[in-house]
């Protein structure tokens, strides 16, 4: 399946109320340029020009149509599925109809097949008309029906593919339990070990405390040492004096005080005069 070809601009504004389909001539040039590149099959520059385009004008649904065409050409179709419901918020009926026909061409490349006949019958409903949309509708029912008979015609297939899945679920869930063990089990080793550290840490801590606490008291122990030491040196010199050196000092002093008492008595004499009387 393909898309319908691209929206040229001029018939597109035709289907238009008047105020025209495009914000501003930039958008204008982009989506010329679009259309040129698309024609020649450069889906790249053909995107890369619309979502220029869709910077200036970003809620217009023709550019988003187109948008949804380059995405689909480049086979990013849940891309294109995005842009074309964006491109169906347009009031103009062609543009939903042919919109709701890429709509189903997308929706069946991504083996979407329920959606894709529902937008194949919405495309239908605004152009019941459409050769293309009838026969594409009838092709993805061919296919559902297709699928269903051959699921009836191999139930043991579909049997084993259940099993199989069942198998690959059960081994799935039995690795997502051990990776939950292993983790649950790193997290507790992880623990122990900051725990341990933890431990050998504070027992670092109250070793450095006690050796502190040690080097304290020894320095104030001897401290004491170095009073008591200066004290006893102190008193040693201040030792009393011995009886012999008492008696000389005493010695001394009389001696020292008898001879002021002489020194004074002769002074008194000599201070006396005799005169004689002249009678």
């Amino acid at each position: 399946m393909s898309t319908r070809g691209l929206m040229l601009l001029l018939i597109a504004a035709l289907w238009l109320p008047s105020g025209g389909l495009l914000a501003g001539g930039v958008s204008r040039s982009k989506l010329k340029e679009g259309k040129t590149a698309f024609e020649k099959g450069d889906w790249d520059q053909a995107l890369n020009h619309f979502q220029e385009a869709l910077l200036d004008d970003p809620t217009n649904p023709l550019l988003q149509f187109n948008l949804g065409d380059a995405l689909y050409k480049k086979q990013r179709y849940q891309e294109a599925v995005k842009a074309f419901e964006k491109a169906l918020s347009t009031t103009n009926p062609r543009l939903q109809e042919q919109t709701y026909y890429n709509l189903g061409n997308a929706y069946y490349q991504l083996q979407q097949y329920q959606q894709s006949i529902e937008a194949y019958k919405k495309a239908l409903e605004l152009d019941p008309n459409d050769v293309e949309a009838k026969h594409n509708l009838e092709l993805v029912r061919a296919k559902l029906k297709e699928m269903a008979k051959k699921q009836q015609q191999n139930p043991a297939s579909q049997q084993n593919n259940q099993q199989q899945q069942g198998q690959q679920n059960q081994a799935q869930n039995q690795q997502n339990k051990q990776d939950r063990q292993q983790q649950q089990q790193q997290g507790q080793q992880q623990q122990q070990g900051e725990e341990k550290q933890q431990a050998q840490q504070e027992q670092s801590d109250k070793q450095q405390q006690q050796q502190d606490q040690a080097r304290q008291q020894d320095r104030s122990q001897e401290a004491d040492k170095q009073q008591a030491r200066e004290a006893q040196q102190a008193r040693a010199e201040k030792k009393p004096l011995s009886k012999e050196e008492a008696e000389r000092i005493l010695q001394a002093l009389r001696s020292k005080e008898i001879q002021n008492k002489n020194l004074k008595h002769m002074a008194h004499r000599a201070g006396k005069v005799h005169v004689e009387k002249d009678w």
